[in-house]
């Protein structure tokens, strides 16, 4: 009777949550009308729910009792009592890979087409590894931290110390597993930032040559700001007489605000905030130097934007299984809205970056052929971060110079 009602409970949190909301705040929520649950009972409920997405758009005929079943098999590595009771043969294999997670449910005459997690194949990045894209999508991707300048020796002797379960990727990653409490052992912010590998990959793409001035950028979607930390530790002061003149916008207060204490735990005084929509012309106005200044004087534009987010689904399943294909369309005319009116934002000689983190050819390829096409900008490189490989996200950046006898 217990497992029955746990296995109901779990189909009545699916058939109520509809994508409205980010699942872990929709499960916050629901947690906290139900009291009653315990933390055991909580974290299984998680585990079925968050397994039932994970296997995407796999086996949608099937009820939904046998489809969270199949999710905590294939999509979780800890045994259960609820799996050993519905399905024993399962549980005694959950700990093994994927792979052979799924060759164990064919062999009990149960078809599983892997392409079928992520079926939009075609329209994909020319980079992607769809099979191996699909089965990112069945492991929960890991932790990562950054360690901020002159921090690494605290950070992995601390590490260490608690004789964790670590790896460090030079020059400035620590991978650990999901879950592992960070915030507890270190000052984020100050000393690690809390942000996914393949973000902390663009570092090459947001570095720029040494100066003995002041140099300018702007982080136009900004979102929390880990571009903009990335973009500050990899440019310092190159005398006392210089820094790093930096901008962050977004079209969000409320982000903005968590940003700036962010900004302040991390000891970032000297910058410019501001809310406004770049897909309007107006937006790029507000900025001082655009406002105070006959042409454009920014070094760095960093274009973070708003996109699908296809490349992060494997922590956020949920927006996997609700996604519209109308939506890649409508994302793509609002980048270029925006990378439109951020283009003359750039000095002569700076850098325009634009960076999604979506795995959809018309987030990434395409539109460096529409800036190509209605730009003066130079192609420098661009790249498809895969994560999925990793346990990690999976990003797309392009980094563009203005020509300078564009003065």
């Amino acid at each position: 009777m217990k497992f029955d009602n746990q296995l109901r409970y779990g189909s009545s949190i699916l058939a109520a949550y509809r994508g409205e909301m980010p699942l872990h705040a929709w499960l916050k929520n629901y947690f906290r009308e139900h009291k009653q649950m315990g933390s055991r009972d909580r974290k299984l409920l998680s585990n079925m729910v968050y397994g039932f997405y994970r296997l995407g758009h796999a086996i949608r005929n099937l009820p939904v009792e046998e489809r969270i079943l199949t999710g905590l098999f294939l999509g979780t590595d800890v045994p259960c009592e609820l799996l050993q009771y519905f399905r024993p043969d399962w549980n005694e294999n959950v700990t093994r890979s994927p792979e052979e997670k799924i060759s164990i449910y064919r062999r009990s005459s149960l078809d599983f087409a892997l392409p079928d997690i992520f079926p939009w194949k075609e329209e994909l990045s020319e980079d992607v590894d769809h099979p191996a894209f699909c089965l990112s999508f069945l492991q929960q991707p890991d932790l990562f931290l950054r360690i901020r300048p002159g921090n690494q020796e605290r950070v992995l002797g601390k590490l260490k110390e608690l004789q964790m379960d670590f790896a460090f990727l030079p020059p400035f990653t620590v991978r650990l597993p999901n879950g592992s409490r960070a915030e507890e052992w270190f000052a984020v912010n100050k000393e690690i930032v809390i942000q996914d590998y393949s973000s902390q990959r663009t570092a090459p793409f947001l570095q720029i040559p040494s100066s003995h001035r002041s140099v300018a950028v702007w982080d136009a979607c900004a979102a929390s700001g880990g571009k903009s930390l990335l973009a500050y530790d990899l440019n310092p002061s190159s005398d006392l007489n210089s820094s790093i003149d930096l901008t962050v916008s977004d079209i969000r207060e409320s982000i903005l605000r968590n940003l700036r204490e962010r900004f302040q735990e991390a000891g970032i005084k000297k910058y410019y905030s501001f809310v406004t929509d770049l897909s309007v012309l107006s937006g790029i106005l507000k900025t001082p130097t655009i406002r105070e200044s006959s042409s454009a004087i920014y070094d760095l534009v960093i274009a973070d934007v708003p996109c699908s987010g296809s490349g992060t689904w494997g922590r956020t399943p949920e927006e996997l299984y609700f996604f519209d294909k109308k939506k890649i369309g409508e994302y793509r005319e609002l980048q270029r809205r925006i990378v439109s009116n951020l283009i003359p934002a750039v000095r002569p000689g700076g850098y325009f970056v634009y960076i999604t983190c979506s795995v959809f050819r018309e987030e990434n390829e395409a539109q460096v052929d529409f800036i190509l096409e209605h730009s003066g900008l130079k192609l420098e490189k661009m790249e498809l971060l895969k994560g999925y490989d990793r346990r990690a996200d999976t990003l797309f950046v392009a980094r563009f110079i203005v020509d300078e006898r564009s003065e």
